[in-house]
């Protein structure tokens, strides 16, 4: 239940603290007073969309705050869990929701004193209020939100979702066959173009780092007499000439090993000519065989011209290097193969497209077998409800047809000669139809019920949904509007009768309704000047019982309270 909501910096409320009870908690006051304002701030705490325009004084931050105390362990407490929002100890049943609103366009989001997101406030506030704003009543005299109400008394709620799901994945699969098949002329076309330029690569044939290969030998050979030249001259003094160096590392050995025996540290020295010497010889017997391959071959040089040129060519005109070519020729192969294979992919696809629809209009049909029965629940507990609130020779029924399927659309065979369009929402047309009178026709609710019979079958709706979706909190903003007396009675009782099993917060200004609170809120305004500038400021209080007795007969004769007013009030509240 809600226990206290604060409110501060609020169009008229400067700062305000509600207390609530368990039971029915009712709202009167004049017109203007503030008494919507406050279930407004209360939709604010639970994520409504924030207009900044509602703050009081732009130099100070708009605060509300709700606690909460939750006694059930239903999905309430698993989404505080879940969170890690609970709090320790005796504090673990209580939850405080605070949204701070600043002029600067931006807010701050609490729960338990902890920052939370806007969608974290949203999905908390659908479990735990219902909130029934002053036009919401009017959505039902569009037939476009019957569905979604007939959908709350679903046996599985989870089913409209999934299958709202395997629609827009089978409507994402059609359309990406539909582009497979739009692109398959302008791929036929591409396939010349790709068998053109992948023919002109593998024409050539190019090898990995091949150009800087041939680039090398080819440098070899043109240069070979300069390069045998300079080798045949370095192998004279390493090796074949008069005092080469070889020569005579070798006679510097053997005159270091003659003194050697004068000093030790001399063999260190011995060793590392020695291995001079090695190396030498090792890089001459090289030199002389690389000297020995040098063999300028015109032919080989012409060859080499030839490769580079028809690589060069590739690469100047693709702009890519050679291996670079030779990925996009397996690119190209990889594409050749998809057009190769395109009507099979086609086929394939549509075949899978075709078992997935079969998939769906089951789906659908399961879906429409759940509905079918839950309009049976929603007729027999509205109709029951309708006769406590004043409607007894008033029944209401739920109207099922299916979508007519078309060809330009996704449909399906349910029976013969029959084509059922399926939406993303399932197969079925939903209305909800009103027979006023025994014996007459039924029609659809925007063209037969009046308002006072609008908001009465609302009020039967929403108490047909209290036993199933387990929201302990209900918040009516004007259920009543257009009834009074009798019927104001009967609406009554039926808002004291769901307050045993929730909690009732509701506006109201009929004395009938007033009369049944058990915690009874007065709105009240007042005017202040400052500085001479009038402020209009909203006040509320918790009236007691002898306060309750005078404002119900304030709401049944007006201003001038008289005694009979005042012993009609009493007895109201007593009958209650």
């Amino acid at each position: 239940m809600l226990e206290k909501l604060f409110i501060k910096n609020y169009l008229i409320i400067k700062e305000a603290e509600l207390n609530f009870s368990k039971g029915l908690n009712i709202l009167t006051g004049e017109t203007g007073a503030g008494k919507t304002i406050i279930l407004d701030a209360l939709s604010l705490i639970l994520g409504e969309r924030a207009d900044y325009s509602i703050i009081k004084n732009e130099k100070e931050k708009l605060i509300i705050e709700g606690i909460f105390r939750i006694e059930n362990k239903g999905k309430i407490s698993r989404f505080l869990k879940e969170k890690e929002l609970l709090l320790d100890g005796e504090d673990k049943k209580s939850v405080i929701l605070r949204r701070e609103l600043y002029k600067k366009g931006f807010s701050r989001n609490f729960i338990n004193d902890t920052p939370v997101s806007n969608s974290d406030l949203q999905e908390f506030g659908n479990l735990i209020i219902d909130i029934h704003s002053q036009n919401e009543h009017q959505s039902l005299l569009n037939k476009d939100t019957h569905l979604e109400i007939l959908d709350n008394f679903l046996s599985d709620k989870n089913i409209v979702d999934s299958f709202s799901e395997e629609f827009e994945n089978y409507k994402s699969e059609v359309n990406k066959f539909n582009e497979l098949v739009n692109k398959k002329d302008s791929l036929l076309e591409r396939k010349v173009f790709i068998e053109f330029h992948m023919k002109e690569i593998n024409d050539v044939n190019p090898q990995t780092d091949e150009d800087a290969q041939l680039e090398n030998e080819l440098s070899k050979l043109e240069n070979s007499e300069e390069i045998s030249t300079a080798l045949n001259a370095s192998l004279q003094r390493l090796y074949d000439g008069d005092n080469n160096i070889i020569a005579g590392l070798s006679l510097t050995i053997k005159e270091l090993k003659k003194i050697s025996k004068f000093d030790s540290e001399l063999e260190k020295l011995i060793s590392d000519v020695e291995s001079s010497y090695i190396s030498l010889k090792d890089v001459s017997s090289t030199l002389s065989d690389y000297n020995e391959s040098l063999n300028f071959d015109a032919v080989r040089i012409e060859q080499i011209r030839d490769r580079l040129g028809a690589l060069n060519f590739l690469k100047k005109k693709y702009k890519l290097s050679v291996n670079e070519l030779i990925d996009k020729s397996a690119s190209l192969a990889e594409e050749l193969s998809l057009t190769e294979n395109f009507d099979y992919e086609i086929e394939q696809m549509k075949k899978k497209i075709d078992e997935n629809k079969k998939n769906l209009f089951k789906s659908a049909l399961k879906l429409s077998d759940l509905r079918k029965k839950a309009i049976k629940d929603l007729q027999k507990s509205v109709n029951s409800y309708l006769k406590e609130v004043g409607l007894e020779s008033a029944e209401f029924k739920v109207e099922h047809k299916y979508y007519p399927g078309r060809e330009d659309e996704l449909f399906t065979e349910k029976k013969e000669k029959e084509k059922v369009l399926i939406t993303s929402s399932g197969i079925d047309d939903i209305e909800f139809l009103l027979m006023t009178n025994k014996g007459s026709d039924f029609s659809p609710l925007r063209k037969t019920a009046s308002g006072g019979e609008i908001s009465r079958i609302m009020l039967s709706i929403k108490a047909a949904l209290s036993g199933r979706d387990n929201i302990p909190i209900l918040v009516f903003d004007e259920i009543d509007a257009g009834i009074s007396g009798r019927i104001a009675g009967k609406v009554g009782k039926l808002l004291k009768d769901l307050s045993k099993s929730h909690q009732i917060i509701s506006i109201t200004h009929l004395p009938q309704i007033a009369a049944k609170s058990e915690n009874h809120l007065y709105v009240s305004k007042t005017e202040t000047k400052d500085k001479n500038k009038t402020e209009t400021v909203a006040e509320i209080k918790i009236l007691t019982n002898e306060e309750k007795i005078t404002e119900v007969a304030k709401m049944l004769s007006g201003e001038n309270v008289t005694k009979a007013a005042l012993q009609s009030a009493k007895e109201l509240i007593k009958d209650s």
